[in-house]
């Protein structure tokens, strides 16, 4: 009797005898020549088919990768008309003469505010570091030499990580240098540094896609900003509202103006002793609410496509005030409209290119890695 020779030595036969009869033996790594369906068939069916996407080897098929687009900003976010942005902060930082400034950084704890020593603190404008100091025991530091720009400033060290964008404008009548500091800032816990740094790893954009053209008369009539400092040049604390939740707004610079723009993709996180307690989308026009979070020391922290941003911050209770005669209470600050404000450095500044060299690639590396991890407990109620 008979037995029939097996299906896959038909074909590898076949295949010996068409390269017998070509001249040529296909080596190991060699690739098949595509011949007609008709020389490679045998009696018991056709060809095996070879899955799109892929090229034919001897018994390897080779994936063939696709060619990753660019990426855009997010298309299904409806873009704002100008009076739309909210606007009722600024984000401004005054050069006195000498194109100088004076800061200094906190550290936020159950017994209050402490300074922020040792903070290495670096200026970005220009689409990188343009100046650099450290803050002293007080956590008092200066810089001169600057020029009025859009950009940031990010400061790192034993006490924690602060980031956030400003706009730098030069003295004038109408802009007076007459602060005696500049800035009062405080900085995420170093409890929070490592996700901190995870976040913005994870999220950061990688160029800027939005403001690399030249600005057209319609960029030109966004909103400057007015009104008090926001809470990342100003410290404040942060109340709850009668709802329960926490309200902000987060204002976007446009790189090339200066104005307040739409947010198209950024998301906030707050941040205890490590672990996220609460996130959310910023809306368009900046704001943003988030639910359920107890009184405590928190580390802000935003990140997306559209820039970044980290700050400390204490959420106190809601409290009310006053009883109105029929008995029901008056709040102090229900907090419907923003009240906590934060700038974001946009990514032409900070990117995920540069980021290692101001956070480092985790806490082996970098100067963000936590050194002291301050508790987070609640505030009194007062």
């Amino acid at each position: 009797m008979l037995k029939s020779t097996p299906r896959h030595l038909r074909l590898f036969s076949s295949l010996g005898l068409l390269s017998l009869l070509q001249g040529t033996v296909p080596a190991d790594d060699q690739t098949v020549p595509q011949t007609p369906a008709v020389a490679l068939a045998d009696t018991a069916g056709p060809a095996p088919a070879v899955a799109p996407a892929a090229t034919a080897r001897l018994g390897r098929p080779r994936l063939v990768r696709p060619v990753l687009q660019p990426v855009q900003p997010p298309s299904r976010v409806r873009r704002l008309a100008p009076e739309e942005i909210l606007k009722d902060r600024t984000h401004n930082v005054v050069l006195d003469k000498d194109g100088g400034m004076t800061g200094r950084l906190y550290s936020i704890t159950s017994e209050g505010l402490t300074p922020a020593a040792d903070m290495r603190v670096r200026v970005l404008t220009g689409g990188g570091k343009s100046a650099e100091t450290t803050t002293d025991a007080t956590g008092l530091f200066s810089i001169t030499g600057l020029t009025a720009d859009v950009g940031g400033i990010f400061a790192s060290g034993p006490a924690g990580v602060v980031a956030y964008g400003v706009r730098f404008v030069a003295e004038s009548p109408e802009n007076p240098a007459d602060r005696e500091l500049d800035v009062e800032s405080a900085v995420v816990p170093a409890a929070n540094a490592e996700q901190m740094r995870k976040l913005f790893k994870s999220d950061i954009g990688t160029r800027d896609l939005r403001f690399n053209t030249s600005a057209t008369p319609e960029d030109d009539a966004f909103p400057a900003g007015s009104g008090p400092a926001s809470t990342s040049l100003m410290y404040e604390t942060v109340q709850l509202s009668a709802d329960g939740k926490v309200y902000g707004q987060v204002n976007l610079h446009d790189e090339r103006t200066g104005r307040y723009r739409e947010v198209l993709s950024l998301r906030v996180h707050f941040l205890q002793d490590g672990v996220k307690m609460g996130s959310a989308r910023v809306a368009p026009n900046g704001s943003f609410s988030v639910p359920d979070l107890k009184p405590g020391i928190y580390g802000l922290v935003g990140v997306g496509r559209d820039g970044v941003f980290g700050i400390g911050i204490e959420v106190v209770p809601f409290k009310a005030a006053a009883v109105n005669p029929d008995g029901t209470f008056v709040p102090v600050r229900l907090m419907l409209d923003p009240g906590l404000s934060v700038g974001s450095i946009g990514p032409a500044h900070l990117n995920s290119e540069n980021l290692t060299s101001f956070m480092g690639s985790g806490q082996a590396a970098g100067d963000t890695a936590p050194t002291n991890t301050a508790p987070s407990a609640p505030a009194a109620a007062a």
